[in-house]
């Protein structure tokens, strides 16, 4: 077997390639009700519901749709919101963090509806995810932070040992925190998923057209190389790419993720393993936790160790192989997998997370600019938070109002500027990676036991 730190590097993700059928880039000067920046699963899923409210979209695309996060995530749909709901209840209240559970799962059952209605087939495997215990000393805290959760409204449930050995979960993972809602899914089918059902709407998408400024007014305008959009409303929705174009991107920190696919697991494999029968989605009760998914191709999806951010937040000449970070994903899987110690890594690939200071998307008009909206910064729960944000956004396009405006629409916080911004992300990445070393470090062999006391 190849030595671990030479496994193929993807330039992608084993989800997406360039679409056989490349819509045309923009070429000319057009005009739409709504220019939508970002074919990702904001992008397309705002249009989508413009489409039913008989809105004149348009789509600009610097790449491909799908070629950003939509198309290079870890897989997981999830009602997360916030860093945690403790986190969330010192920074929102009760009252406000129970109001956010109801968005999170909202968010699920949005995607799951619109994956039913589009007829998507993205292997959606319904089956929940855990937040899971890797060392005894993790329980007592995800115990009481599943307690807390329920408190207010949650759908959670702590998994005893003896629930997680039923359900087949590979013996690393010793108890956990089960999210009820949400499951597991192949991003890339959705997201070329809704791209079809957009061209077969009609809707324009113009692919490989790189957005060079937005000129703001009451008429925005969006100058690309050989042609321009002039569009009575803007929606911005790249994501992390967004710290590339300009504002909201200063309200975020976009962090590079690398992940790993190994070959599939045979059948004696998958069952020294324990079965996994459910699949439920994984992770772990780490500071920068890792996530693993048993695919429908019976192939571990996994990774988001040593997440990186790089000065000035920029997200160009970035997105490549980091040995350090590849053999950290890679290392990881190993601890907690060790019966499949000879199952090779197929591949790596990167992709960006956006973070916000307060762990909540940044929603809503631009400030200054009441016709240019955005929905930025998922904090990596962005499969169900992007996919459902798309209709509320096209509510407030159309001048109707939901009750979730009135929760995930709000100022913007904080974000300190260069150099302190990238002082403070390698101190906290720094520290929080620290603390995962050194209880990675206590976590026994295969064969022992964990120390008593």
């Amino acid at each position: 077997m190849k030595p671990e730190n030479l496994v193929p590097y993807l330039p992608i993700s084993p989800y997406v390639e360039v679409p056989a059928d490349l819509q045309d880039p923009l070429s000319e000067d057009v005009h739409a009700d709504v220019a939508i920046l970002g074919g990702g699963f904001t992008g397309l899923s705002t249009a989508l519901a413009l489409k039913d409210r008989g809105v004149n979209a348009v789509v600009v695309e610097r790449d491909f749709c799908g070629f950003g996060s939509s198309g290079r995530n870890a897989g997981h749909l999830t009602p997360t919101i916030c860093k945690d709901l403790p986190t969330a209840i010192l920074l929102f209240g009760r009252k406000e963090t129970g109001n956010l559970v109801r968005f999170a799962d909202h968010c699920v059952e949005t995607t799951e509806n619109l994956i039913r209605l589009l007829g998507i087939d993205c292997d959606y495997n319904g089956s929940g995810n855990i937040l899971s215990v890797v060392h005894p000393a993790q329980e007592r805290r995800l115990r009481k932070a599943s307690e807390i959760a329920k408190s207010v409204g949650a759908k959670v449930h702590f998994c005893e040992p003896a629930e997680m050995r039923e359900r087949g979960i590979p013996g690393a993972f010793l108890s956990g925190a089960m999210e009820e809602k949400g499951g597991t899914l192949h991003p890339g089918k959705l997201v070329m998923g809704l791209r079809g059902a957009l061209i077969r709407a009609g809707v324009r998408i113009h692919e490989q057209s790189r957005v060079l400024q937005v000129v703001p007014g009451k008429q925005v305008k969006l100058i690309c190389e050989k042609g321009s959009i002039t569009a009575d409303r803007l929606v911005v929705a790249t994501n992390a790419y967004t710290t590339d174009i300009g504002k909201p991107g200063n309200r975020l920190a976009p962090l590079l993720v690398t992940l790993f696919e190994s070959a599939p697991l045979s059948d004696g494999q998958l069952a020294a393993l324990g079965g996994w029968t459910n699949r439920e989605g994984i992770y772990t009760a780490h500071e920068c936790m890792e996530s693993y998914r048993l695919t429908a191709r019976r192939t571990i999806i996994g990774g988001s160790k040593g997440v990186q951010y790089f000065y000035g937040g920029k997200t160009a000449n970035h997105a490549r192989a980091e040995t350090a970070a590849t053999q950290a994903v890679v290392n990881a899987f190993r601890d907690r997998f060790p019966a499949l110690e000879t199952l090779p890594v197929q591949h790596v690939w990167t992709g960006w997370i956006a973070m916000t200071t307060n762990f909540l998307p940044v929603v809503g008009p631009l400030e200054g600019h009441p016709n240019i909206y955005h929905s930025v910064g998922y904090n990596g729960h962005g499969v169900a938070q992007a996919v459902s944000l798309g209709a509320v956004l096209a509510d407030a396009l159309v001048g109707t109002r939901n009750e979730w405006q009135d929760i995930i629409f709000r100022k913007p916080v904080f974000m300190p500027p260069e150099p302190i911004r990238w002082l403070f992300a390698h101190t906290l990445l720094a520290i929080l990676n620290g603390v995962d070393r050194y209880m990675d470090k206590r976590i026994p062999r295969l064969g022992q036991e964990f120390p008593r006391g």
